[in-house]
């Protein structure tokens, strides 16, 4: 079992513990107005996915999303993505001069339903966060989350997806880049502090080996108190939470300039899981897709 490492992170945060940060509220979807209005679609559902109450959940940052077809050909050629039951998508984007957005023409050709937030005006489109899924979406809510220093606007969203008579109560997340790890806990906790006893979180939470100042990249101390890899330490963060944190032993999700990284994330509280996993093998964006099977209580 992987070590906590509470010194560490109180280090990170400061030795004193970490102040409640700015405030954040979840609004319903259906209050928001063009041009950040959310868009939905029912399907057509697809027959596929696990038996009963369990289920397969993705979470995937598809680079924009640009390729809705090749997007799809690459999860539907992976048995183990081709068989999710939902996905929790980040940097999708939809621009007018495409017709639909690239959530409905991915999700379209998944045969799931789905529901697109944007979270900021980018160019003539938006830019945002997506869930598909075989199984119907309710309850969705946006949060914007606390802004970093000269940062662009990030979300969360929430939702309640219905499994039969149950329901699963998801997070989905994507954080800034260039901030360090108590900024970093400071704009996830708003979406994360108030859940449910029985929730999952995921997402592309950003968790770099850097240390960051005013933006920029510095040179990594080869010997230093404190680990410069914010992943285990957000995961010890959200452990402080009731979260356990079921891939944070699948290795890297990004590669860039040959540095591997665990950027995604996914977090369970209340849930059973019963693996966890990165496919690698799939192309189509800067990011890797992450998978865990839970069985829902």
């Amino acid at each position: 079992m992987r070590r906590a490492r509470p010194l560490a992170l109180a280090l990170a945060l400061g030795g004193c513990g970490l102040e409640l940060g700015p405030e954040a509220s979840w609004v319903p979807v259906d209050t928001i107005e063009a041009p950040l209005a959310p868009e939905h679609g029912e399907g057509p559902l697809r027959p596929f996915g696990l038996p009963g109450k369990h289920l397969r959940v993705v979470t995937y940052n598809v680079e924009t999303g640009e390729d809705p077809a090749g997007l799809a050909d690459a999860i539907l050629a992976n048995p183990n993505l081709a068989n999710a039951g939902l996905f929790l998508i980040q940097e999708q984007e939809h621009y007018p001069a495409e017709g639909g957005t690239r959530t409905s023409q991915l999700a379209t050709r998944l045969g799931l339903g789905w529901t697109y937030v944007p979270g900021r005006v980018k160019h003539d489109g938006t830019h945002g966060l997506a869930i598909l899924s075989r199984h119907p979406i309710e309850n969705v809510s946006v949060m914007a989350l606390p802004l970093a220093e000269g940062a662009q606007q990030r979300i969360a969203i929430e939702a309640d997806v219905v499994i039969g008579d149950a329901r699963l109560h998801v997070v989905n997340v994507h954080l800034e880049t260039r901030i360090n790890i108590r900024d970093r806990i400071l704009q996830l906790r708003p979406a994360v502090i108030d859940q449910p006893p029985v929730v999952l979180v995921a997402g592309d939470v950003n968790t770099n080996p850097y240390l960051w100042e005013e933006g920029r990249v510095p040179l990594v101390p080869t010997a230093q108190i404190v680990d410069t890899d914010q992943a285990p330490l957000l995961d010890d963060y959200m452990a402080g939470l009731g979260f356990d944190a079921p891939a944070a032993d699948v290795g890297p999700t990004e590669e860039m300039l040959g540095i591997a990284s665990r950027l995604d994330a996914i977090y369970t509280r209340g849930l059973d899981v019963s693996v966890a996993t990165v496919e690698r093998g799939v192309a189509g964006s800067d990011h890797w897709p992450v998978w865990i099977d839970l069985t829902l209580p």
